[in-house]
C-alpha cells in the first residue's frame, strides 16, 4: 500500500502540536482518518479473504441463532398477552337455582374477581355452536349446560385465588379456570429463552475467537507500514482505526445476511401460518422485522467490533 498520503497527514495532523489546528483543520483531519479507516479497513477484509469470510460466516450462525429465538420470544409473548387477555374463571352452578339465588352467587363472584358475568345455558349453547360451526340442535333433544359465572381477574396471577373463593360461594357446582394454560406458554418462553441464549453465547465466543485471529493475521501482515506510521509519527487511534473498521464490517455484513435470511423467512411462515391458522395472534413482519434488525446489527457490530478493539489494544501497544 502506498503509505506516502499516510505520511504527510502524519507529520501534520497527528505529530504536530494540538494546540496549532484550527476548528477547519480538526475538521479535515478527522475526516481524512475517517476515509483512510475506512478503505484500509475494507482493504484489509480483501487481503484476507478467507479468514474473512470464517469470521463472517461464524458471527452468521451466531446471529441467526439470536435472531430466531428473539422471533420466538416476541410470538410468544404476544401469544402470552393474548392469552392472558381471554383468561377466565369459569363457575358451573347447580340446577335448579332460583334468580334470586343465582343474584346472589353474582354479587359475591363481582366482590371475588374484577368482574363477574353471569351466562345463561342457552348462551352457552349458542357459543359452543359457533366455536364448532355446527347446529347441535338436531342433535341433541335438550340443552346439556349448566348456567355459569365467569369471573375475569385483575391480574393472571390472581386465578388460583379466585378459583379456591368461588368454591365457597353457595350455588356454585365446579370451578375450572385457564391458568395452565398460561403457565405452559411462560415455561416455553423460558425454555426458548435459556437455549437461544446458550447457543447465541457460544457461537457468539467462537466469532469473536475467529475474528480475533483475523484482526491479528491483519496486524501481522502489515507490520512493516505500522512501524513506518510509528515513526513519522501516527498515533495509536490512527494505526488501530481500520483494524476496528474491519471488524465493524464483518459484524454488519454477517447482521445483514442474517435479517435477510431471517426476515425472508419469518414473512414467508407468517403468511402460511395466517392462512392456515386466521386467529393465531401472531406479531406481522412490519412489526417485528424492524425490532429484529436493531438486535442484529447491534449485537452483531458490537461482538465483532469489541473483538477488533481487544485485539488491537493487545497487539497494539504503544
Amino acid at each position: 500500500m502506498d503509505t506516502s498520503g499516510v505520511h504527510e497527514f502524519s507529520v501534520s495532523g497527528v505529530a504536530g502540536e494540538p494546540g496549532s489546528l484550527g476548528f477547519r483543520q480538526r475538521i479535515t483531519a478527522a475526516l481524512a482518518t475517517a476515509g483512510y479507516a475506512l478503505l484500509a479497513g475494507w482493504q484489509g477484509s480483501r487481503r484476507h479473504g478467507v479468514m474473512s469470510m470464517a469470521s463472517v460466516t461464524t458471527l452468521l450462525a451466531a446471529l441467526l441463532a439470536l435472531g430466531g429465538s428473539f422471533l420466538v420470544l416476541l410470538n410468544l409473548q404476544r401469544l402470552t398477552a393474548h392469552v392472558e387477555a381471554q383468561v377466565v374463571v369459569v363457575a358451573y352452578l347447580r340446577e335448579g337455582l332460583s334468580p334470586r339465588q343465582i343474584q346472589q352467587a353474582v354479587e359475591a363472584a363481582g366482590r371475588i374477581g374484577q368482574r363477574a358475568v353471569f351466562v345463561p345455558k342457552e348462551e352457552a349453547l349458542r357459543r359452543l355452536q359457533e366455536s364448532l360451526g355446527l347446529d347441535l340442535r338436531d342433535v341433541v333433544q335438550t340443552n346439556p349446560l349448566p348456567d355459569t359465572l365467569e369471573v375475569y381477574p385483575a391480574h393472571p396471577g390472581d386465578l388460583p385465588r379466585i378459583s379456591r373463593a368461588l368454591r365457597s360461594v353457595p350455588g356454585v357446582e365446579e370451578v375450572v379456570h385457564g391458568g395452565d394454560v398460561v403457565e405452559r406458554i411462560l415455561a416455553v418462553t423460558r425454555l426458548v429463552r435459556w437455549v437461544g441464549g446458550g447457543a447465541t453465547a457460544v457461537l457468539g465466543m467462537v466469532a469473536v475467537v475467529v475474528i480475533m485471529n483475523t484482526v491479528r493475521l491483519t496486524i501481522h501482515a502489515r507490520r512493516q507500514e505500522i512501524e513506518i506510521m510509528r515513526l513519522v509519527g501516527a498515533g495509536g487511534g490512527f494505526i488501530r482505526a481500520p483494524f476496528l473498521v474491519e471488524g465493524i464490517l464483518h459484524g454488519g455484513l454477517a447482521a445483514l445476511l442474517a435479517l435477510g435470511v431471517l426476515g425472508a423467512g419469518y414473512s414467508l411462515g407468517v403468511r402460511l401460518l395466517t392462512s392456515a391458522w386466521p386467529i393465531w395472534p401472531v406479531v406481522p413482519p412490519q412489526k417485528a422485522l424492524p425490532l429484529l434488525a436493531a438486535v442484529l446489527l447491534a449485537s452483531g457490530v458490537g461482538i465483532a467490533g469489541g473483538a477488533s478493539a481487544l485485539t488491537t489494544l493487545r497487539f497494539l501497544r504503544p
